[in-house]
């Protein structure tokens, strides 16, 4: 054989060459696709890959956690067990519409979307959209989000600019009417106590009476626009909880027409401290009580709790009141908003008020018939630094 001749390589070699490349590309596919897995699952959102058919592909840890299922439990499912019921038949025509031309979008633009859990609870999210080519066919890819915490925050922070526009507008109000409805309030005491030497009728005295309360009344409402306003600079100290909710309740109990009313309290000790004021939160959990009080009516049950989790110190206060109707719920902290025939609708909304201004929350749960918990939350006092 002529060694200048380069030698063909053999069948055998050539196989094994053949080999080694598809080794190699199919190890670049086991990469990427693992790649792609580690990449789904540490996303924050909740990824599902849906076929044509409707049918649940494949889910991350996410959506399974989101909407309450386990993950065998989606695969092979109807995409629309992710949808309320109420949704469900208008959400396959959607369904159908995309696969027809699917394209990458965010779905229901300027819609209210929701998500529903296995227990049947909804939640709202926001869903972008993509697709892939697969040997299956297309396939869609949604991108969930659970928008819940950023609603509620865009809501408290609507509710707080509200609150504030209001409040000026309420402090220049009680300003204007603090003076003259003094004068009034101090006349007509004044003629009340001369009535007698004047002998005034008794009809007279009768509407000087009705005259002075209706002004006492004003007055009362006056300064309560201005607590509303809180215009006066408060002293913020370290402050215990417990001892907030002992007082509160001490003066809750004084007022008549609680007998009525079972009181039970479960207080976390120790409690960590928070930084506020200690008269205005007095003020915050005594309306509550308060505010549960009147809607219980004749007999019932009020459970006030504290607790230390997450770092935030919470009181919950629960009753067993008829509870509020799901179209006054989201109104009970607005301004002069009252179910009450002599309500102003400013307690809710001072309590709500005082507690922004301690950088707290305030939750409210309720169902008709079933009571109503408020749940007030306050980031726990930082310890100061040791020398």
């Amino acid at each position: 054989m002529d060694s200048g001749q380069e030698r063909s390589p053999s069948l055998q070699e050539e196989l094994a060459a053949a080999t080694k490349a598809r080794q190699r590309v199919e190890g670049a596919l086991r990469d990427s696709e693992n790649r792609a897995r580690v990449l789904l699952e540490a996303a924050s959102e909740g990824v599902i890959v849906v076929d044509a058919a409707g049918r649940i592909v494949s889910v991350n840890g996410r959506t399974a956690q989101m909407f309450g299922y386990g993950r065998e439990e989606l695969i092979g499912a109807p995409l629309e067990i992710l949808v309320p019921a109420r949704l469900r038949e208008r959400h396959v025509h959607h369904r159908h519409a995309f696969f027809a031309e699917p394209r990458v979008r965010p779905m229901g633009r300027g819609l209210d979307l929701a998500g529903c859990r296995k227990d049947g609870s909804e939640f709202p999210v926001e869903i972008s959209l993509s697709y892939v080519q697969t040997e299956d066919g297309v396939q869609a890819l949604g991108f969930v989000s659970d928008i819940t915490e950023r609603l509620a925050a865009e809501r408290a922070a609507r509710q707080a600019d509200r609150l504030a526009a209001i409040g000026r507008l309420a402090a220049g109000v009680a300003h204007e009417v603090n003076n003259p409805i003094g004068i009034i309030a101090s006349r007509i005491e004044l003629m009340l106590l001369e009535a007698q030497d004047n002998g005034l009728p008794p009809a007279v005295v009768a509407d000087l009476e009705v005259l002075h309360r209706h002004a006492t009344r004003i007055a009362a409402i006056a300064q309560k626009l201005l607590s509303f306003a809180r215009e006066s600079p408060r002293e913020h100290t370290r402050i215990d909880l417990n001892a907030i909710v002992r007082e509160a309740l001490l003066l809750f109990q004084r007022d008549p027409g609680h007998e009525a009313v079972q009181i039970h309290t479960a207080l976390a000790e120790p409690l960590p401290a928070v930084v506020g004021d200690s008269g205005a939160l007095q003020q915050v959990v005594l309306n509550i009580v308060q505010n549960s009080r009147q809607a219980i009516g004749e007999r019932g049950e009020i459970a006030v709790t504290t607790l230390h989790e997450a770092g935030q110190v919470r009181v919950v206060v629960r009753d067993t009141g008829p509870g509020i109707a799901p179209d006054v719920l989201p109104k009970i902290f607005d301004p002069f908003f009252t179910t009450k025939a002599d309500g102003t609708g400013l307690g809710l909304s001072i309590t709500y008020g005082i507690v922004r201004d301690h950088h707290g929350t305030v939750d409210v749960e309720s169902r008709p018939g079933a009571g109503t918990t408020f749940t007030l939350s306050f980031p726990v006092a930082v310890e100061p630094a040791r020398a």
